[in-house]
Order: structure tokens, then sequence, then C-alpha cells
């Protein structure tokens, strides 16, 4: 991913350069010093494509702007009366495509057993076209709330790029249209445990944190492994967003839809962009969240 960004930025891939240096060493007899100018000529073009990369990803992350914009949300009368409701309303955003059976039976249902009662679910669809609206009709529920979006969102043509940032456009569409005090992102075939808002809704209050997360079982549905992942605080590949509540005055923080130009899931993303601009972060070892793995498309070489 890094090599093909490079390229993109450059105009040409630095790797062949090895190739060719190598080459020559092997077949020509050169003469050292030209062949020495030559390798510190190809350092130089890497040094040059790492600092490219690391500009657009600046560019992306938009850090100043997320950093003062937090700072001013601080400053307001809204955001001081949220740490002082007792019972505040959650949004519970979902993201589905064409997944009707589990975003009924494993992840609304999750939400319509929790024990803090206070809620909204809002379901984002992106272009489905089976029974997913229908289905929600049939729970005759006023807390929850079905969008489809008119068209599939773009999402790039190679497979491990399209997971990358799959339903992000949903998910910031989720976030916005959002009417509760706090945001608890749920994927439409995972699940919360019962407790899950109360928990990090109590952890919030206590920590005055901004931005609240738990432990995650992650069960993969190819071999029934399972495992706990959990980290103080979030780490790559140990975190998803599933686990995390946050205040919806933060819904300025969104998903970046392109995410996979810097080779980064969504998820993970948008939190090392939040983390970037000092969010407050508190965490519990309890899991609040079950997501059930199927194997995600191989990144290509």
């Amino acid at each position: 991913m890094r090599k093909k960004i490079v390229k993109l930025l450059l105009g040409f891939n630095a790797d062949d350069l090895h190739d060719i240096a190598s080459k020559i060493n092997n077949h020509v007899d050169i003469n050292q010093g030209t062949l020495s100018g030559l390798t510190e000529k190809i350092n130089r073009i890497n040094d040059l494509g790492d600092a490219a990369f690391n500009i657009l990803k600046a560019q992306r992350d938009n850090g100043d702007f997320l950093r003062n914009k937090l700072w001013s949300v601080r400053d307001t009368s809204e955001y001081k009366a949220v740490f002082k409701k007792k019972e505040p309303l959650v949004t519970v955003r979902i993201a589905t495509y064409e997944n009707a059976d589990k975003l009924i039976n494993v992840a609304i249902k999750s939400v319509l057993n929790q024990t803090h009662k206070n809620i909204e679910i809002i379901v984002v669809g992106d272009h489905v076209t089976d029974n997913t609206e229908a289905r929600i009709k049939e729970l005759n529920d006023p807390r929850i709330t079905f969008i489809n979006l008119p068209y599939r969102s773009i999402y790039p043509d190679d497979g491990y790029n399209r997971w990358l940032v799959a339903g992000s456009p949903g998910m910031n569409i989720g976030a916005h249209l959002a009417k509760g005090d706090w945001i608890a992102p749920l994927d439409d075939d995972d699940a919360f445990a019962p407790d899950h808002i109360e928990k990090l809704l109590k952890l919030a209050n206590d920590q005055k944190a901004e931005f609240v997360y738990g432990a995650i079982l992650r069960k993969n549905t190819a071999t029934d492994e399972e495992e706990v992942l959990y980290s103080d605080m979030p780490k790559f590949g140990e975190f998803s967003f599933q686990s995390v509540m946050y205040m919806k005055q933060l819904s300025f923080f969104e998903y970046d839809q392109q995410s996979w130009v810097v080779g980064e899931p969504g998820d993970w993303n948008l939190c090392r962009r939040m983390l970037q601009a000092g969010v407050r972060v508190a965490s519990t070892e309890d899991v609040v969240t079950t997501i059930y793995m199927t194997p995600r498309p191989l990144k290509n070489r």
C-alpha cells in the first residue's frame, strides 16, 4: 500500500531503481564510486517517498482543525450539561448492507435488550435492495429509524481497500442524524453486551471522559476460536469502535471515506485522529461487545 502511494506521488517506483542497481552490480564491472553515488541517490528517493507519504497523511488528518474544534466545543454550556444528565438519550448507529437477518436478530436485538432504556437506533442502508426496511417495520418500535441511501456508496475496486472503508458513508450519516447525547457505534452483524450502554455511561460520568470503551470478545466464524481484545490506551489491532461510546458533540470527527489511501482501516484511522486531537479517554477491561469476525480479503502485494 505504502509503495503504491509513493509511486502515485512521485511518478515512479523506487524499488525499480534498486533492481537496476543490483543488475549493474552483478553483470557490469562498474566503478565503485559510481555505484556508491547511485545507491546514495536511491536512498534519497526513498526518503523523498516517505516524506511525501507523511505529508499526505498529515493533510488527510486535518489535525489542527480538529484540535481547535474540540477546544471550542468544551467551552459550550451544552458540553458541560451532558455530564449532569442521569438518563441521557444514547444513539446506536448501525450501517448495513444486504444483511437483514443478522441486523435484526443479532445487532438490533442486543440493543433492545440493553439495561439502559433511553435509546434510539439509527440504521443507514448503503442502498440496500433486500427486505431490510420491511423487517425493521415489523418490529414496530418508534425508537428505530431506517434511512436507505439513494445509491450505493463508491468504494475502491481492490477488495482489501474496500474492506478498509466499507460502510463509512453510512456511519458518518448515522452519527450526524443522532439526537442522543452519546453515540454508541455498532455493526450490523455484531452484538452489545446487555449492560454495554449502562457500563460505559457510568465510566464516562465517573471519569468525565468524552470517549469510553471496553474490551471486545472476538469470535472467528470460520474456526469458532475466541479471543478478548483490550488495551489501555487503544492500539491498532486491539480496538474497534463497536466497543466505544463517545459524545455526540464530537461527531465532527468523521470517518475518512478514503482512509485506504494511507493504508488504515476506517475505525483505527478515526480513533487515531481523535487521540491525536486530545479527546479525553477512559476504558474498562470488562467485555462490552461481541464481534463475529469473518476472514477479511487478503492485502494485495
